[in-house]
C-alpha cells in the first residue's frame, strides 16, 4: 500500500530534524498506526545513510541491553569489525553515554531512533529519570543529536513519559500522537471503488493503515473481509486483545464494557448491567478507556458536559465494529465458516454504517465545510440532539451551533437505497420546532445529506426554502478539499 495521509505528521518531524540544536521528538499512538512507516518513509524520502534504527521487544532488560549495545557498535563509526558477540554494556547509563560519544563523531545531524520505547519501560520503571538525567547533563549538549522515542503502550507513554509529573516532562521539542487517517485518504487509497465501498472500508478500519491494507490486498469488500480481515491468523482477529492486555492489567471486565457499548447500549444505567459492573465501580473502567481514546462521551449540543443525557460511544472505529461484529462471530469464524459470517455480517453493515459511520462523516463535513469557508457561519459547537419534549423523543442527526450569533445548522443523514424525498425534509423541520433556540427564533438553516440523492421534489423543496443537499459525492470532495487546504 502506498504512503498517504501524513503530510502535516512529515513536516512536523522536516521541522524537528532541522533544528540547530539537540531535539528529543515523542512518536506515539495505538498498535498499526504506521509509526515506524512514518519514520522509514521521512529517512528514505531524505536519503539518510547514517542513523541509529533500534526497536525494542518485550524481553527483558538483560536482552534488550545486550541487542541494543550490539547495535550502536555497529552504528559507530570509530569501530570496523562487530563487538564479541556476548559483549554488552552494564548499564543503560554507559550505553546512553556511549551514544553521544559516537554521535560526537559525525558533522551532520543524527537522527536516532528508539522504537517501541514503551517496552523498555514497561520492564525498568526507573529508565525514564535515567534517561532524563541524562539529556540534561549530556545529550542535551549534541547540538547534532536527533533522539526520537516511540511507543506503542498509550497509556504507559502518556503516564511515565510526557505528563506534568513524569521525569522527562519539557524535555521534548517535539510530540507527535499518531491518529488513525482520515476519510479523505481513502479517497486517494481506493480511487476505483464506489463512494459508499469506502464508507464501508471506513467503519472497518477505522482508517488504520495496517487494517486498509488488507483491503487494498483484494478487489472487492466482500473479498477483502472474507479472505484478509476474518482469515485465520489476521492481525484485525488478535489486535484487539493484544492491544488490551498490554494497556490493562486484568483486561476482561474492559472488553465486556467495550462490548456493550459496541452492542448497542450507550447508556450508563444500561452499560452496567450488560458488562457485570455495578453503576458506581463502572466509572473506573469508563474514566480508563476514555483516557485510552477507546471510548468517549457525547452530550446533546448545549447540554452540560457533565449532565445525566450523556451517552457513551465506541471512539475508535475498529474496535466498535469489532466488537459489534467479530466478537458474536467468533465461534464461527473458527470454525471456518467464512461464508456464512461475511454473509450475516454484510447483511447488518449497512444499517451500522447509516447509525454509526455516515453520521459522523456528515458532522465532519459541517467542521470541514465551516473551515473552507463554505456556510454562512462559524460553528462553535457541532454535535448531535436528542431529548424528551411532552413524552415524544426528539432525534436531530447533526446540528451546528454559534451562540453568539444565535445561528443553527440541522441535518438529516439518510444511508438508504432509496433517493431522499422532499417529505424527509419537512418532517426535519417540524422536528426541529421541539428544539427550545428554534422556537426562539435563532437563525436556522437546514442541510440534507443522502447516499443515493434527491428526488426532483426534494430538490424543489429544498430550492423553495433554502435547504443546502449534501450528496455523499459532494461530502467527499469537502472532506478531501480541507485536508488538502
Amino acid at each position: 500500500m502506498k504512503f498517504i495521509g501524513r503530510q502535516r505528521e512529515l513536516q512536523a518531524i522536516e521541522r524537528f530534524y532541522k533544528t540547530p540544536e539537540a531535539g528529543l521528538l515523542i512518536l506515539y499512538g495505538r498498535r498499526r498506526i504506521g509509526k515506524t512507516s512514518l519514520l522509514t518513509h521521512f529517512i528514505e524520502s531524505r536519503q539518510l545513510q547514517d542513523i541509529f534504527y533500534w526497536m525494542a521487544t518485550t524481553h527483558n532488560t538483560a536482552f534488550q541491553l545486550h541487542d541494543f549495545t550490539q547495535a550502536l557498535f555497529r552504528y559507530d563509526p570509530r569501530f570496523r569489525s562487530a563487538p564479541p558477540s556476548g559483549f554488552s554494556f552494564s548499564s543503560w547509563e554507559d550505553a546512553f553515554s556511549h551514544l553521544a560519544d559516537a554521535v560526537s563523531q559525525f558533522s551532520t545531524p543524527q537522527l536516532i531512533v528508539m522504537d517501541e520505547f514503551t517496552y523498555l519501560v514497561r520492564n525498568d520503571p526507573a529508565l525514564p529519570s535515567l534517561l532524563q538525567r541524562i539529556w540534561d547533563h549530556r545529550l542535551s549538549r549534541q547540538n547534532n543529536l536527533k533522539l526520537v522515542l516511540t511507543g506503542s503502550l498509550v497509556g504507559m507513554m502518556e503516564r511515565e513519559i510526557i505528563s506534568y509529573h513524569a521525569p522527562l516532562y519539557g524535555r521534548a521539542t517535539a510530540l507527535l500522537r499518531l491518529r488513525p487517517l482520515p476519510y479523505a485518504a481513502l479517497v486517494e487509497l481506493f480511487p476505483d471503488r464506489q463512494p459508499d465501498e469506502r464508507v464501508a472500508i471506513y467503519a472497518v478500519t477505522g482508517g488504520v493503515p495496517a487494517y486498509l491494507n488488507l483491503f487494498a490486498l483484494a478487489p472487492t469488500f466482500v473479498a477483502a473481509l472474507k479472505d484478509h480481515c476474518l482469515a485465520s491468523g489476521s492481525i484485525m482477529l488478535g489486535d484487539p486483545a493484544v492491544m488490551l492486555h498490554e494497556q490493562l492489567k486484568e483486561p476482561q471486565t474492559f472488553e465486556s464494557v467495550l462490548s456493550a457499548v459496541g452492542s448497542g447500549f450507550h447508556k450508563w444505567s444500561e452499560i452496567a448491567p450488560m458488562a457485570g459492573v455495578s453503576e458506581t465501580s463502572l466509572s473506573h473502567y469508563i474514566r480508563i478507556l476514555k483516557e485510552l481514546e477507546f471510548i468517549e462521551r457525547r452530550d446533546p449540543v448545549f447540554a452540560k458536559a457533565d449532565g445525566r443525557k450523556g451517552q457513551y460511544y465506541i471512539r475508535d472505529r475498529f474496535l466498535h465494529f469489532y466488537y459489534r461484529f467479530i466478537v458474536p462471530h467468533l465461534s464461527k469464524i473458527d470454525r471456518g465458516l467464512l461464508d456464512i459470517t461475511v454473509t450475516e455480517i454484510k447483511e447488518e453493515l449497512r444499517a451500522f454504517v447509516g447509525t454509526y459511520v455516515f453520521e459522523d462523516l456528515c458532522r465532519e463535513w459541517v467542521l470541514a465545510a465551516g473551515a473552507l469557508r463554505q456556510l454562512d457561519f462559524e460553528a462553535e459547537i457541532v454535535g448531535s440532539y436528542w431529548r424528551q419534549v411532552r413524552g415524544e423523543g426528539v432525534q436531530l442527526d447533526v446540528v451546528a451551533a454559534n451562540r453568539r450569533e444565535k445561528r443553527l445548522l440541522i441535518g438529516e443523514c439518510k444511508w438508504g437505497r432509496e433517493p431522499i424525498s422532499w417529505n424527509i425534509l419537512t418532517d426535519l423541520i417540524r422536528r426541529s420546532q421541539r428544539m427550545p433556540q428554534v422556537s426562539e427564533d435563532w437563525k436556522v438553516e437546514y442541510v440534507l445529506f443522502g447516499l443515493e440523492g434527491f428526488t426532483q421534489a426534494a430538490h424543489s423543496a429544498a430550492q423553495q426554502l433554502g435547504v443546502r443537499l449534501v450528496s455523499l459525492d459532494e461530502l467527499e470532495k469537502t472532506l478531501v478539499s480541507e485536508v488538502a487546504a
